[in-house]
């Protein structure tokens, strides 16, 4: 697949790279990660930093890295995202600088991330897994009209709950 980058009003979205690698660092490092049970030392976040760019190589697509294009800081990851041991397709988001949140700037990248796997990735379904204490994600799932299904376990034993997108044939 060519390299594609998605645009919306305020955003492009493009393929992971090095440069956005000390973003993502910086955002493991923080304390909104830790909260989140996210929290990472600078080695690794450095491979999960590797792992996103190499689910590309692995299933032929992966997340978008969000910029901003007002100043080009980097504002999050989104995406198709499918990795190993994970029983769906899920569409992916966080929002890594605290300043970003609350503006919208999630919905408009999840929203073209999702519309990206429907139309070009040909996905008839998708999921976001969310934990059951992160508000805003719920609430970012419930602005795209995706509804909690059912929880999973992951194999480390914490429970997720499902949120199932609208389908292509009713947000097309």
């Amino acid at each position: 697949m060519a390299d594609p980058i998605l645009e919306t009003a305020r955003l492009r979205l493009v393929l992971p790279s090095v440069d956005h690698l000390q973003a993502h660092v910086d955002f493991l490092a923080s304390e909104r990660a830790a909260a989140r049970g996210w929290g990472a030392l600078p080695h690794e976040a450095w491979r999960s930093f590797a792992a996103i760019i190499g689910h590309r190589t692995l299933r032929g697509f992966g997340p978008f890295i969000a910029l901003s294009k007002a100043d080009g800081h980097v504002v999050g990851i989104f995406g198709p995202w499918h990795p190993g041991g994970q029983p769906e397709g899920e569409i992916k988001w966080s929002v890594w600088p605290a300043a970003d949140e609350g503006k919208g700037l999630a919905f408009e990248a999840a929203l073209a991330a999702r519309t990206f796997a429907w139309r070009v990735l040909g996905w008839s379904s998708a999921v976001s897994y969310i934990t059951p204490d992160n508000q805003r994600s719920a609430a970012l799932a419930r602005r795209l009209g995706a509804v909690p299904g059912h929880q999973w376990t992951t194999p480390r034993g914490t429970l997720i709950d499902v949120w199932r997108h609208p389908g292509p044939e009713v947000v097309a």
